[in-house]
């Protein structure tokens, strides 16, 4: 392991299990990846050794899910069995139970640019690492075993447990692989998917074998089916030595292995570098954790890049590529990835919206989905920030302006049916059946956070997009700069009227007419969206208002890991994210913490001090949980969501892209402001 890129360690002794709810990732730039819990023991179905991508950056299969390995040891008292293996396979009293019990020997966990655990059996040691190749289908599985003493002899049996199914899917035993081996190779085939697999050195031994009923904890608390079986095509067979270190490698790969040129090490270097200024000793970590979201995505003729929304189950969002743009791309010098990732999007702007999400199983720009308003309003914020970074006047003479001007005016034309500009220049969106915003938790036929009509941040959003638009414009287009500037100017006079509450000193949420439209209603909830009122770079809302809105959302939503989405005196707040599908979508924005929003609270906490001292010790303060968090817990990741009680435990996707990049955006943000 690279000790210069060795970001967390963890010492075991005794205390394996304590440790299972925690998640470690690793990432190759296509999408593929290799995740599971600290004592390694697979606790959902997305957990794996190697989860190659059919179709980068999508289509997803867990091709490897664990190894099972045994040391047959040979000694003058006899041969012994020892392995080092753990699976969950049934519940007592509640818990589940590991078997066998591997994990009780694991001593050592270390992640860096691979994961490695390290096993003790009385005096011989056994590590076990994990390498996932960059911008490869490709894996390494590392193994080191010293200690046998004079007189002892040892093989090591190698069996790979697979299942080669879809990663939202679970395996049950079919009559599905087919097997070729030949010598210290195997080749496992499952429908059009090969996984080749060799280990030099060794003899491979055809056993087709299937282990039944392995529990996933994970899923079973989120009210998901649990358990499934794993496939052993037989076992890799390689000898140990007394009195020596031995090093055995198992390569793996879906199609034959390749020649493995890029060097992730090399690749990250430059953002480090970059991040160093900024966050100090943390570069390596938040290099890491940035890149990890950051992947290919072929659109037409072209490879671009794109963002990941989250691990393990998102692929990308054109909400949260916009939102996590600034922190992933600009803020660690990756401005080609932020203009690639730009026009990938911009490529596919239909009547000025852009999609929310592509689609899981296919990586062609058809497959795109427009059901969002405020993913081209993010997209303006992005490309504003990209302008401001790189000053890059070729792109945006050539596609970048026309892209945002293509926006614009389809929201004033009506984008789409369910967006539209309403009389007033705010924007009006979605009817009673959809929902169009970033809280769009839906299950079934019910929405639980309704919010059609004019919302909060929609129209900040709209507002700071169109005053910055018409500030680049004013040199170039001076029609279009002049006619932006009067549309800002009547949606400053309408927001204040809109949704300032006067009784309460802060933002209504939104804003919506009855069916007959001629009465207005609105959404008195405290929730966050408004504090974008107060982080915009261009706002609406006048200066003692923003410090009104902040006052309010300190108060009643900050935690330490986020805000919450609605404050405890709320009537639907909910405490806690667990359970079936529609339990957790009912509380999704209920109440439960989104470290994203630590960004825009810190960024209003700046805004509205002025950048002075205090206000950068204020919003170093907000952040530095979830930075900690990183560091310890998180293993180098932040989650997508919290619980909304304390100790807010960790939920929803162990690893999400704009939480990170909210943190390092506003680490590089005070930063800079101290400069």
């Amino acid at each position: 392991m690279d000790k210069n890129w060795h970001t967390h360690n963890v010492s075991l002794a005794g205390d394996e299990l304590e440790h299972s709810h925690r998640e470690w990732l690793l990432t190759n730039g296509t999408g593929a990846y290799s995740m599971g819990t600290l004592p390694g023991i697979n606790a959902r179905r997305y957990h794996g050794l190697f989860v190659p991508t059919t179709h980068p950056p999508v289509g997803r299969i867990v091709a490897v899910n664990q190894m099972f390995e045994n040391l047959r040891l040979t000694s003058v008292t006899g041969t012994r069995s020892i392995q080092f293996t753990s699976c969950y396979f049934h519940q007592k009293e509640g818990h589940w139970l590991p078997n066998p019990d591997g994990h009780a020997m694991l001593r050592r966990f270390d992640r860096g640019l691979t994961v490695s655990w390290t096993y003790m059996f009385n005096h011989i040691q056994l590590i076990r690492e994990l390498e996932l190749h960059h911008n490869e289908q490709a894996a390494t599985i590392r193994y080191t075993v010293a200690g046998l003493a004079s007189g002892e002899s040892a093989k090591l049996d190698l069996h790979p447990m697979i299942t080669m199914r879809d990663f939202h899917a679970i395996c049950k035993e079919v009559d599905a692989f087919k097997i070729t081996a030949n010598g210290d190779s195997v080749v496992v085939n499952r429908d059009d998917n090969a996984l080749h697999m060799t280990c030099a050195g060794s003899d491979f031994t055809t056993k087709r074998e299937w282990w039944y009923g392995i529990g996933y904890p994970m899923d079973s608390e989120r009210g998901q089916e649990c358990m499934e079986d794993y496939f052993l095509p037989g076992h890799f067979t390689v000898n140990v030595e007394s009195d020596k270190v031995n090093t055995f490698e198992l390569q793996v790969s879906l199609g034959p292995f390749p020649q493995i040129i890029g060097k992730r090490k090399q690749h990250l270097k430059p953002m480090r570098k970059m991040l160093k200024a900024s966050v100090g000793d943390d570069a390596a970590m938040l290099a890491m954790a940035t890149d990890d979201f950051v992947v290919q995505r072929t659109v037409g003729n072209r490879t671009l890049k794109t963002i990941l929304a989250g691990y393990p189950w998102f692929a990308d969002w054109g909400r949260d590529t916009f939102i996590a743009l600034p922190g992933l791309l600009l803020c660690t010098g990756r401005y080609d990835a932020a203009r690639d990732t730009l026009a990938a999007f911009a490529s596919v702007i239909k009547d000025g919206l852009v999609p929310n999400r592509f689609d899981d199983y296919s990586s062609d720009e058809s497959a795109a989905h427009y059901n969002s308003v405020d993913a081209a309003l993010w997209f303006l914020q992005a490309a504003h920030a990209y302008m401001d970074a790189t000053e890059d006047t070729d792109s945006w003479n050539d596609w970048l302006a026309p892209a945002i001007r293509q926006i614009i005016e389809g929201y004033i034309r009506g984008a789409g049916s369910d967006v539209r500009m309403a009389g007033d220049g705010m924007i009006y969106a979605g009817n009673e059946r959809t929902q169009l915003t970033w809280m769009d938790a839906k299950c079934n036929d019910e929405i639980f956070t309704p919010r059609q009509g004019k919302a909060v941040e929609i129209n900040a959003l709209w507002y700071c997009g169109l005053a910055q638009t018409a500030l680049r414009l004013k040199e170039t287009d001076k029609q279009a700069s002049s006619h932006y500037t009067k549309l800002t100017q009547r949606i400053k006079r309408a927001y204040v009227k809109t949704f300032w509450d006067e009784d309460r000193d802060a933002l209504r949420d939104h804003v919506w007419l009855t069916d007959a439209g001629n009465e207005e209603h609105a959404d008195r909830a405290i929730r966050p969206n408004q504090i974008f009122a107060a982080s915009l770079p261009y706002s609406p809302l006048p200066q003692v208002r923003q410090k009104k809105v902040l006052a309010l959302v300190r108060d009643q939503l900050l935690t330490r890991y986020g805000l919450r989405t609605l404050p405890q005196t709320d009537p639907h707040y909910h405490a806690q994210y667990t359970g079936e599908q529609f339990h957790r979508d009912k509380a999704y924005h209920q109440g439960t913490v989104w470290p994203w929003l630590i960004g825009p609270y810190a960024e209003a906490v700046l805004r509205v001090g002025k950048f002075s001292d205090e206000a950068r010790i204020e919003a170093m303060d907000a952040i530095r949980p979830l930075l900690n968090f990183m560091k310890e817990k998180g293993i180098g990741q932040l989650h997508e969501i919290h619980e909304a009680q304390s100790p807010h435990r960790p939920v929803g996707c162990m690893a999400q892209a704009w939480s990170v990049a909210e943190v390092t955006r506003v680490l590089c943000l005070i930063g800079k402001s101290k400069q």
